[in-house]
């Protein structure tokens, strides 16, 4: 992930103010922070106190997803609170599998941005592709 002084002194903010730990970091519409493994209920804090002050202190909405070695689970965790009916490895492709047209749209989102998001992170950390189906 290529970090500039911008997203550098983002992720110091972020850790600086949830004692977490701070893997990567997106900067969009929303700013995406990946979080080292077990570092997700520091890094949201209690009733969302963390993000609700880093999502003023910022200007931009925040999601935070917990980092996993296990490319399936990231994605699981990536597209949270949307539940998939299956998530699985097949070759160099993670399939997700949705049950519905709506829930297809909500995960691919306006304009394809969270399909993009995702497919970036996954690309970058496992070096895979996504194929929703």
């Amino acid at each position: 992930m290529r970090l500039d002084k911008d997203k550098i002194q983002k992720i110091n903010l972020f850790e600086n103010l949830t004692n977490s730990r701070a893997k990567g970091l997106l900067d969009n519409e929303k700013i995406t922070i990946i979080v080292e493994k077990g570092e997700i209920g520091k890094a949201i804090g209690k009733k969302g106190k963390n993000i609700k002050m880093l999502e003023k202190l910022m200007h931009k909405k925040l999601k935070i997803i917990e980092y996993s070695e296990d490319p399936v689970r990231f994605v699981g965790n990536f597209i949270y609170p949307i539940e998939a009916e299956d998530i699985k490895l097949n070759n160099n492709f993670i399939e997700i599998n949705l049950k519905d047209k709506k829930t297809k749209g909500l995960l691919i989102g306006r304009e394809r941005k969270n399909l993009n998001e995702l497919t970036k992170l996954v690309a970058e950390y496992f070096n895979l592709e996504i194929k929703i189906i």
